[in-house]
């Protein structure tokens, strides 16, 4: 019984991500020019593995669990993976604040972009990179409630990768484009948690 739900909000998490991405994606995907492309190879190849694993373990669950035998030799408690679906339902709700407020400011790469808007709303008052926040919660979940260890662990290394490599360049580029207030922000926020006490 519990597995049938599992499932279901597996289905269902993955629908709403999907979503969200598309949408956001679909906004900006006829803004070819004006952009430049700073995306280092590392952090590229990085998220490709991540998203890669993620499609073919999360089919595997969602068509013919138990086909990949090796990823179930760790069996997750029932609350785990409870706390699994509790992590997927914040990080899609981040996700999709984060996209809300960012709007066609967004873009899934590196990139310069002519009219670029600088954003501190919703969840970006607190912290500077919300997207990575909702996803590396997405991986977390997506893995606990599949009761996966290759999905809890393989994605989430590799997107961990990505963040670490991407995120140095990324804030050089923002400080790049609107210098001190920027970097003002930067002060008052952190990069992936909250920054207490910092808020003006």
């Amino acid at each position: 019984m519990f597995e049938f739900i599992f499932r279901i909000l597996f289905v269902l998490s993955f629908i709403a991500m999907l979503t969200i991405r598309i949408y956001s994606q679909s906004k900006v995907l006829r803004e070819r020019r004006g952009m430049d492309f700073r995306e280092g190879p590392v952090s590229l190849a990085a998220g490709c593995i991540a998203a890669l694993v993620t499609i073919v373990f999360g089919a595997e669950y969602i068509i013919a669990p138990g086909f990949f035998g090796f990823a179930y030799v760790l069996p997750y408690p029932i609350g785990l993976r409870w706390f699994g679906a509790v992590l997927l339902a914040g990080g899609i709700t981040l996700l999709a604040s984060a996209h809300a407020h960012l709007g066609r400011s967004f873009h899934s790469l590196v990139v310069a972009k002519e009219d670029h808007v600088f954003v501190e709303s919703g969840p970006y008052r607190w912290i500077r990179h919300p997207i990575y926040v909702a996803y590396m919660m997405n991986y977390v979940g997506g893995g606990l409630l599949a009761g996966n260890w290759v999905l809890t662990f393989v994605p989430v290394i590799m997107f961990a990768v990505l963040v670490a490599t991407r995120l140095g360049g990324e804030e050089q580029l923002l400080i790049d484009e609107f210098g001190d207030r920027y970097i003002d922000y930067m002060r008052r926020t952190g990069r992936l948690i909250p920054r207490i006490g910092k808020r003006n």
